[in-house]
């Protein structure tokens, strides 16, 4: 690479101002998780914001949502062509659209320009993940739609603030398309003012620096960040690899087949390729996926070989390269529906960690769960008022196995990386009760390394009559493990009710009534190389902790346990 002639040669300014930017941007998300009203945001903390320079280049994000990192840097490329000649000072303006730039529709973008003595120097963004903005379906993600205009609003570079003074009419307009006007309301003032702070935190980075000095530090940290990522590329053995996994489900239908997931790699010198040629076309059902999606996924898995030693800006994505076949489930056509394009996001990831296991083991992990097990119900309360709302609780499962230690149970890893809403949380607001939520025995998958674990969880309906729409998958397909080690479980959906017990496909609404209990069972994560390499204390740690039991410590780990202990002289025998 060659170094900007803009960038800056003053190391512990450059580093002040990366700090500021961070700090700036932090404060943003702070702001969206303290004042927004619904959980999705306070506690499951689906949004993220960055700052923008007058070019639409991503020069700092928050740490939050990973796989909002490809869609803001389009986003704010998009921005940056639309508003740059008719931006004005107090203007906020909203976008969702997929098919420009956005994930779905509940994905709300808000951006500010920043003026610095009536120039235009940049922008602020935030986006959250709306608990319903319209739609034949309440929260305005299901599988059903057949396309994008069944899924809610579009909004395309709307001002919703002009010159400081809201725009009413479109503001009434988008809460008159939503199930949940007051939630909406609150959530999009939060977005608001979460974008104001930044506004005002820019300006006086601007101040306390100067601008041509900001601007020649964020010359420098984008430089920086592309030289350290190249750096860590090039560790990587020149090559080609490929890899491929499977989502369940290409409909609804009991005749439904598997979509196929791919891509090759190739490395070379300091430049990667993604390469999605082979996969599936686009899907009936609203599990596609806009090129912002799988477009984050990869930038994700690349900055892991970098860590947090390099700053969050766009420079580190210079040196890849993505090619997503048009028409293709990761890169559809408009108007398919994406609404539950998570479900295709979850496997992308896979397929990209899998791909670079191949050529970087080490620093790779086994498959992570793969899903997340998302339950929303639309129904009434036993008083008979009409309600909605997601069930809350762990979601997520494994964290895949790693090439040094275990993975982690139960946690929203990765490129979603988000955060479970509390159980006292939804009790309060829906009526649910969890009789019980505990980790599953033996969902890890086995290895030197155990996978994480998943979980298991009965949760008893305690509304009126209720519709719950379940959005889940690993059902078909095992989260898998590497270098030996093994695949963890299948997830598991039944419902038991007064006069009988059934098991539920991934994908399904389901009638439900008062005393129906939803039985869950969300995998874990695949383990990494042999477990009969796996240290027999850690088997009987595991088998203590009841993460293990002591037919797969004997039949999988080679281990025998009697009286919680390790009979080592038939432990030797059984792995000799």
């Amino acid at each position: 690479m060659k170094k900007n002639k803009e960038s800056f040669d003053d190391p512990i300014t450059t580093e002040v101002v990366r700090g500021l930017l961070d700090a700036a941007a932090e404060e943003v998300q702070q702001v969206l998780y303290k004042v927004s009203h619904s959980p999705l945001i306070t506690d499951g903390r689906d949004s993220t914001s960055a700052l923008f320079d007058a070019q639409g280049r991503t020069i700092a994000q928050a740490t939050a949502v990973p796989c909002h990192l490809g869609c803001l840097q389009d986003l704010g490329r998009i921005f940056a062509s639309h508003f740059n000649h008719q931006a004005n000072e107090g203007d906020v303006y909203i976008h969702n659209d997929p098919y420009n730039g956005g994930t779905h529709l509940p994905d709300l973008a808000i951006v500010s320009p920043v003026f610095f003595k009536s120039k235009l120097i940049g922008y602020v963004a935030t986006m959250s993940h709306h608990a319903d903005i319209g739609g034949f379906a309440p929260g305005s993600v299901n599988f059903a739609a057949k396309d994008l205009y069944a899924e809610g609003l579009i909004l395309s570079m709307a001002t919703i603030v002009k010159n400081g003074k809201v725009n009413e009419p479109l503001f009434d307009t988008i809460l008159a398309n939503s199930r949940v006007p007051d939630t909406l309301k609150g959530d999009l003032g939060g977005q608001i003012a979460a974008c104001l702070t930044g506004v005002k935190r820019y300006k006086e980075i601007i101040s306390k620096i100067g601008l041509k000095k900001v601007q020649k530090c964020v010359e420098s940290l984008l430089d920086y960040s592309e030289r350290m990522t190249r750096n860590e590329i090039k560790k990587i053995p020149n090559g080609e690899y490929y890899f491929e996994d499977f989502l369940d489900d290409d409909s609804l239908e009991e005749t439904a087949k598997p979509v196929k997931i791919c891509v090759t790699l190739k490395v070379k010198g300091s430049n990667l390729e993604f390469d999605f040629d082979g996969t599936d076309n686009q899907v009936d059902i609203a599990i596609n996926n806009v090129p912002s999606c799988p477009n984050s996924v990869v930038y994700y898995a690349v900055r892991t070989l970098t860590g947090d030693k390099v700053p969050n800006n766009e420079g580190s994505f210079r040196p890849i390269t993505i090619k997503l076949p048009k028409g293709s489930i990761v890169n559809s056509t408009f108007p398919a529906p994406v609404a539950v394009r998570g479900i295709t996001l979850k496997r992308v990831e896979d397929v990209i960690c899998g791909v670079m296991a191949k050529a970087l083991p080490e620093r790779m992990t086994a498959a992570h769960s793969g899903q997340y097990t998302m339950v929303n119900f639309v129904g009434f309360d036993i008083n008979g008022k009409r309600i909605q709302g997601h069930m809350g609780g762990p979601y997520a499962g494994g964290h895949g196995a790693r090439s040094n230690k275990d993975g982690i149970d139960v946690t929203e890893h990765g490129a979603t990386n988000g955060s479970p809403i509390p159980i006292e949380v939804s009790e309060s607001k829906l009526p649910i009760l969890f009789k019980k939520s505990l980790l599953w025995t033996d969902s890890g998958g086995a290895g030197k390394w155990r996978g994480g674990l998943g979980y298991t969880a009965e949760v008893e309906w305690m509304g009126g009559d209720c519709y719950g729409s379940f959005r889940r998958d690993r059902m078909k397909f095992k989260p898998w493990g590497i270098e030996g080690g093994h695949d963890a479980p299948l997830c598991k959906t039944q419902i038991i009710s007064k006069k009988q017990k059934y098991s539920l496909p991934g994908k399904i609404d389901t009638p439900l009534k008062k005393g129906d209990i939803i039985k869950i069972h969300t995998t874990g994560s695949g383990g990494f190389g042999n477990p009969e390499k796996r240290d027999p204390e850690l088997v009987l740690d595991d088998y203590m902790n009841k993460k293990i039991s002591s037919s797969a410590a004997k039949n999988i780990y080679k281990v025998m346990i009697k009286n919680n202990q390790i009979d080592y002289k038939i432990t030797n025998l059984l792995r000799a």
